[in-house]
């Protein structure tokens, strides 16, 4: 029988700078010997935070703004872990992220002033359609909880003598392949400087 198991958990965060680029590749597991485990990674394999940087100079200072590509593009994988048994039972796997707390000026004069996340949107490639599960272009809302992703691990089933209940692992469906390209809407004149601010991708499995 698949037992219950605690909710898991990985986490990584993504810096996003208005006017430089590091990674968080966690792996969280329950320590059974049965070997759950999940993985998320944003960005580039590391210890480190990714930072999408965009230039609002020149022309897109001036009278006339359009939006600006922030780069570099990020990609991100979500990527569960199994043991196979004898019952298939389902294990949903849901990607969501924090962008909560706006972008802070740090310098240059802009004091105060702050920029809400829900300026910055993405397009998505290398992904599947909306009905796999998988993330899909949109936007940040500034909320605490936004789902990017949500789907199900496949329920792994194995019978038979060659199928132990210990010692076999199935890497279950992944979400890999997906990368994002943020753009900043930049239509609205904010105080002049330099902003930073985080977004936390939260990956669990239940």
């Amino acid at each position: 029988m698949d037992k219950a198991l605690p909710r898991l958990l990985a986490a990584a965060a993504l810096a996003v700078a208005v006017p430089p680029v590091q990674a968080v590749f966690t792996i969280v597991t329950d320590n059974d010997p049965l070997n759950y485990s999940l993985t998320l990674r944003v960005g580039t394999a590391g210890a480190t935070v990714d930072t999408v940087a965009f230039s609002v100079t020149g022309a897109n200072a001036g009278l006339t703004p359009v939006p600006v590509t922030g780069t570099p593009s990020i990609g991100i994988s979500v990527a569960p872990t199994r043991p196979m048994l004898g019952t298939a039972i389902s294990r949903p796997v849901t990607l969501v992220v924090d962008s909560s707390t706006a972008l802070a000026c740090q310098s240059g004069g802009c004091g105060s002033a702050t920029i809400p996340f829900s300026k910055i949107s993405w397009v998505a490639t290398g992904n599947d359609t909306a009905a796999s599960g998988d993330i899909q272009s949109g936007r940040f809302t500034a909320s605490a909880s936004q789902t990017l992703a949500s789907y199900n691990a496949n329920a792994s089933f194995c019978t038979g003598i060659l199928c132990p209940a210990l010692g076999w692992t199935f890497q279950s469906r992944q979400l890999t392949g997906t990368v994002l390209q943020f753009t900043y809407d930049n239509d609205v004149v904010y105080p002049g400087g330099n902003y930073k601010g985080t977004v936390r991708f939260t990956a669990s499995m239940v």
